[in-house]
């Protein structure tokens, strides 16, 4: 962890605010420090990386592990009566720190958190002709 400038690097190696609460030989989870729900956790690799697309599959892997891990450990310390994970990449894909990151919200009834997008009304024949594109 020592991309220059970069704020998860920074909590990853210093922990500057003192929100770490896991780390493994391949990634660290700290606390939001501007959390949407109780709990609100960020999984990061060590290895500064921009998004999914700039680390392999074992890397990636590595991060799913640490994700899985920090889910059982905010079932078990904080009993959510849910959990959200959210993933995203680049500008467009709504991320905003540039250092591949995992975002787990324990959810709670009442919580008022809402899906941020809307269905579409996709007709079956042009999702059929995406997943085939797909293959």
């Amino acid at each position: 962890m020592n991309e220059i400038g970069c704020t998860f690097c920074r909590i990853g190696s210093e922990d500057p605010w003192d929100q770490v609460f896991y780390s493994d030989d391949h990634s660290v989870a700290f606390l939001d420090l501007a959390p949407a729900t109780l709990g609100h956790s960020l999984v990061i690799p060590r290895r500064h990386s921009a998004d999914i697309f700039s680390v392999g599959e074992a890397e990636f892997a590595a991060v799913g592990r640490a994700v899985h891990r920090v889910a059982r450990r905010l079932e078990d310390r904080l009993h959510p009566d849910g959990l959200s994970i959210f993933q995203s990449n680049r500008a467009a894909g709504w991320q905003d720190v540039f250092h591949l990151h995992v975002h787990l919200l324990p959810r709670y009834v009442g919580d008022g958190l809402t899906p941020p997008w809307t269905e579409t009304s996709e007709q079956v024949n042009e999702i059929s002709g995406l997943a085939a594109s797909l293959r």
